[in-house]
């Protein structure tokens, strides 16, 4: 699930990331950190899993399983250069406007679960100050579909499924390139 995208702003720039973000300018001949890690960092050992906290050498635990607390989405704003955001599978949406000198991130979400999967982040094609963000939280037996809107860069979140049906989730979004609508 590691995103790999290159900017809609320069060619030669792509940015990846994991549990930090990563930036190369050089088409991924060199690569420069841009962020400290934008999960929460937690320890999914001091997690209950079937009422109970398990070893970590318990069968499976960590072997077969994904590592938890890292970036499953990202995207660069079509409308303005270095105006970032990252989701993360722990339920983080980071966000810069100065292409990582600083970041905010926001972890509480209305209407979604803490801890859902940030499935995907997509910045709106036509004005910078909107986000839109969907969440995942079907690992938890929940198959809701969780559309979030920002028209403030991510600092305050809109519930938007609307009429979806409630048993249908959703892990990616589009925007109709020419309606903005």
């Amino acid at each position: 699930d590691t995103p790999l995208i290159i900017s809609p702003h320069q060619k030669e720039r792509i940015y990846m990331a994991a549990n930090k973000v990563f930036r190369s300018d050089d088409r991924g001949n060199s690569w420069q950190v841009i962020s400290e890690d934008i999960t929460r960092n937690e320890d999914r050992n001091q997690f209950k899993v079937m009422g109970k906290y398990w070893s970590i050498d318990a069968v499976a635990k960590d072997v077969s399983t994904s590592l938890w607390g890292l970036t499953v989405s990202l995207a660069e704003s079509r409308v303005k250069k270095d105006l970032l955001y990252a989701g993360t599978d722990d339920g983080v949406i980071a966000i810069t406007e100065d292409g990582g000198k600083n970041w905010n991130r926001v972890t509480s979400f209305p209407g979604v679960p803490e801890y859902t999967y940030v499935s995907d982040i997509l910045p709106d094609r036509f004005n910078e100050n909107i986000v839109y963000a969907s969440f995942n939280n079907m690992l938890q037996d929940d198959f809701k579909p969780y559309i979030l809107k920002s028209t403030d860069k991510g600092k305050t979140w809109t519930m938007i499924t609307n009429k979806l049906p409630a048993n249908g989730s959703i892990h990616t979004l589009e925007q109709d390139p020419v309606n903005p609508n």
